[in-house]
């Protein structure tokens, strides 16, 4: 699944040696990458089909990047950007997209996201990833489903969110690749945005 394939390396563990003297202090825990909130519209750059009060907790470092690809919206460091491109996107300090261009539909008679969240493809999910988390907003006017988990391919976090746009069966879709592929900030940017979802 081409979702599963945009975190590529893991976190390099970090070793802090205690001075011989000193009793070991248990190690701090790392700050929660800082964000700051985004109106999804500003943040997918007009492509939505109407306004939806939804923020995006975007790392206060990210800005839009000019990259070219039809129907997505990239977020990153200005340095990144310079040398990024589609398919080759920054990894050491993460990234973030969204898109339009998405082959997962809403269906609202029956509250399904159809290519995610039905059983058939959730078996196939399985099948490429672990440690699959799916948490399902479906009573609000902008329906949405936010997974992470942990890619087969690579080993690494992969986050991501479907939203139905409420214009027919569309569905726009966002993605997070947090700095070094580090676990802790991707579950915190993603659990800010689960808690935005109304």
């Amino acid at each position: 699944m081409k979702t599963l394939l945009f975190a590529t390396t893991l976190a390099a563990a970090a070793t802090v040696h205690a001075a011989p003297a000193a009793p070991a202090a248990p190690a701090a825990p790392a700050a929660p990458v800082q964000t700051r909130d985004v109106p999804v519209n500003q943040f997918m750059q007009g492509r939505l089909p109407v306004q939806i009060p939804l923020n995006i907790p975007v790392p206060v470092d990210y800005q839009p990047a000019k990259i070219k690809k039809i129907g997505y919206s990239y977020w990153m460091r200005p340095d990144d950007a310079a040398r990024a491109s589609a398919e080759s996107l920054p990894t050491r300090n993460g990234y973030m997209y969204g898109s339009t261009a998405t082959n997962v539909t809403y269906d609202a008679r029956h509250k399904v996201f159809y290519g995610i969240d039905d059983p058939g493809s959730l078996n196939k999910l399985r099948g490429a990833a672990t440690n699959i988390q799916v948490k399902q907003f479906k009573d609000g006017k902008f329906p949405a489903v936010v997974l992470s988990m942990i890619s087969g391919t690579t080993g690494e976090p992969a986050y991501f969110m479907y939203m139905a746009t409420g214009v027919k069966n569309e569905v726009f879709y966002l993605a997070f690749r947090a700095p070094d592929g580090r676990p802790d900030i991707g579950d915190a940017v993603w659990a800010k945005l689960a808690a935005g979802i109304k």
